[in-house]
């Protein structure tokens, strides 16, 4: 064949090529088009056919809001609708306050007992004491509860009412209430220096509070004159039935008690959901040794700060595993008032090792037992096993 034919022949299947190519590429951008446009009209045409045949009247944002709620169901546990009352609810839970009646509780032998009232809450006005027991929340019967499993009984939404079958501690007489949930404002920590000479620090939850309300105990009742630096011997912090909160909270705290090291790394699909958090600030307890108590109700940003100081070496974890959430979840207003709180990362303990469905191991594990009695004389805070072991691992290494 000549060179001339040669040529021409491959300018022509060049051409023929790059015209199929074109026209593949072209085709597939059609394509993708079509189905994306058509995704919204088919999801239209669903929910149309069920507004004119169902055999009841649907509402048309009903149903939008069923398949929502649906799609991020079937995504993860985590991701879900928040309603514009469970959304403010959600906003002020960051800032300490939490939809309840004013009450704090304990478990005694199966007893669910009433620690403590809020001044003026609605509880008080109510008449409840301190010391009270419950015997039933809204009809359902409380035994072999958890901890999380009452509270999330007892909290709800701002306006709504919560009946209570109380027995009265100092009369045992019965008492049948209806309470009205309201915004209280409930302090994320309780703090106590044991007889012991051990600062014990209960941790509920982590919010924006909770660093200042550290930072606050530590000077006022930790370590609060120079004869008090020299009796505390060492930190207990009780992370048990912690159920998590924000992540800056629980960020914030491990920067209290860690002078370098990093707390927690998280990675996402997102630029924003790919962070690295390092502690930059004084240890503020000046060195002591620090125990924590965590168990299998200790979760997320509780999760967080005990593998941070954990993997930092700035703490002996005691107790048992701890829940395995490693998840991040991003609250994400809507225009209506409510929001949808998506999971967008993953987080990791500063050793790389994940959360997720693996939890926090202890150093030393101690299975609690409610009959147990404290070695410390202070029984009035926890008699149990994986306290009794803090104070004695405290002693040893003292």
């Amino acid at each position: 064949m000549a060179i001339k034919e040669r040529v021409i022949l491959v300018i022509t299947i060049g051409l023929v090529l790059g015209l199929i190519f074109s026209l593949s590429e072209n085709y597939l951008r059609f394509n993708q088009s079509t189905v994306s446009n058509a995704r919204p009209i088919l999801f239209n045409e669903i929910l149309n056919e069920i507004q004119s045949k169902y055999i009841e009247k649907v509402d048309y944002d009903v149903l939008v809001k069923s398949a929502v709620t649906g799609i991020l169901s079937d995504l993860d546990e985590y991701s879900a609708v928040l309603s514009a009352g469970d959304y403010q609810q959600v906003k002020n839970s960051t800032n300490g306050f939490h939809a309840g009646i004013g009450i704090t509780i304990f478990n005694d032998l199966n007893k669910v007992i009433i620690k403590s009232v809020s001044n003026k809450s609605n509880a008080y006005m109510a008449g409840v004491k301190s010391g009270d027991e419950i015997l039933s929340i809204n009809g359902q019967p409380l035994k072999n509860l958890t901890f999380v499993e009452l509270s999330k009984l007892i909290d709800g939404e701002v306006g709504t009412d919560v009946d209570l079958i109380i027995k009265k501690d100092l009369t045992n007489t019965i008492m049948s209430l209806n309470i009205i949930r309201e915004n209280i404002y409930s302090p994320s920590i309780d703090t106590k220096l044991l007889i012991s000479h051990y600062c014990y620090i209960k941790l509920d939850k982590f919010n924006n509070q909770t660093q200042s309300e550290i930072d606050r105990d530590m000077k006022n009742i930790c370590l609060s004159n120079k004869k008090t630096i020299n009796e505390t011997k060492g930190l207990i912090i009780d992370i048990r039935n912690n159920p998590g909160g924000t992540l800056e909270g629980a960020v914030k705290v491990a920067n209290l008690f860690l002078e370098k090291g990093v707390i927690v790394t998280a990675k996402g699909r997102s630029n924003d959901s790919l962070f690295v958090h390092s502690a930059d600030t004084n240890d503020i307890s000046k060195g002591l040794p620090i125990v924590i108590i965590v168990n299998k109700h200790s979760a997320s940003a509780a999760e967080i700060f005990a593998g941070a100081m954990q993997d930092n070496n700035r703490a002996i974890i005691v107790g048992t595993s701890t829940y395995g959430k490693g998840l991040i979840q991003t609250v994400i207003p809507l225009t209506d008032g409510s929001a949808i709180k998506l999971t967008t990362a993953r987080y990791f303990r500063p050793s790389g090792a994940p959360i997720n469905k693996s939890g926090i191991r202890p150093d030393i594990v101690v299975q609690n037992s409610a009959n147990a009695r404290s070695n410390d004389d202070n029984n009035s805070i926890y008699d149990d096993l994986q306290l009794s072991e803090a104070i004695n691992i405290m002693n040893n290494r003292l």
